[in-house]
């Protein structure tokens, strides 16, 4: 019985671990230059060894991805349990999926010292929401498609291609992140009125 439940006690621990050290990493990229934060500055934060960090990401460009992907999968589960209540409604879902990130996004402590900082110097923390935003558009996109094959496909008109229409918008959602042109409620209704003209019939 102890040897059986013992590798999933040590797998939640260093679950636990890994949260520790990624919110230590998010709290000190809130407050200062990614560039000037060390490894050890990141296991202090944390409350482990430096060691401890190395083992389990490899490198400060290994705990940046993981902030990344950990930042993503947060929005995913908003943009979730928004989507949730418009299965029938492209429109009303597109129109409160980017009020919702938008206005995270303003709010968002990490986000904002990253496209707030000095623009001399945007560093890797700038660049995985621009330069090399391709994994993270290509999962929402799919999160996005999926979601549309299962619920939407008798409302999309024919001939709609649907990987390019939620891969555009998700693109243009996060150029409104980075570049914010009115505010979110305002590029929300703007976007799902976009979403009515290209995605449903006549």
């Amino acid at each position: 019985m102890t040897s059986s439940r013992t590798p999933s006690v040590r797998a939640a621990a260093r679950e636990l671990v890994r949260e520790r050290i990624l919110e230590a990493a998010t709290e000190l990229a809130a407050a200062a230059e990614w560039k000037t934060i060390r490894m050890t500055d990141i296991a202090g934060r944390a409350g482990v060894s430096r060691r401890t960090v190395f083992n389990e990401f490899e490198s400060k460009s290994g705990v940046l991805e993981a902030m990344a992907w950990r930042h993503t999968n947060h929005y995913l589960e908003g943009i979730a349990s928004r989507l949730t209540g418009h299965h029938d409604d492209p429109v009303a879902a597109v129109t409160e999926i980017t009020e919702f990130l938008l206005a995270t996004v303003a709010a968002d402590p990490l986000v904002r010292s990253v496209l707030d900082g000095p623009p001399d110097g945007p560093g890797e923390l700038l660049a995985l929401a621009t330069t090399r935003s391709a994994p993270f558009v290509e999962a929402v996109t799919q999160f996005y498609v999926a979601f549309a094959e299962q619920h939407w496909r008798d409302l999309i008109r024919p001939g709609v291609d649907v990987q390019f229409f939620a891969e555009s918008m998700v693109r243009l959602g996060f150029s409104h992140m980075i570049r914010p042109s009115a505010a979110p409620a305002e590029t929300a209704r703007s976007l799902g009125e976009l979403t009515a003209v290209l995605l449903l019939p006549e």
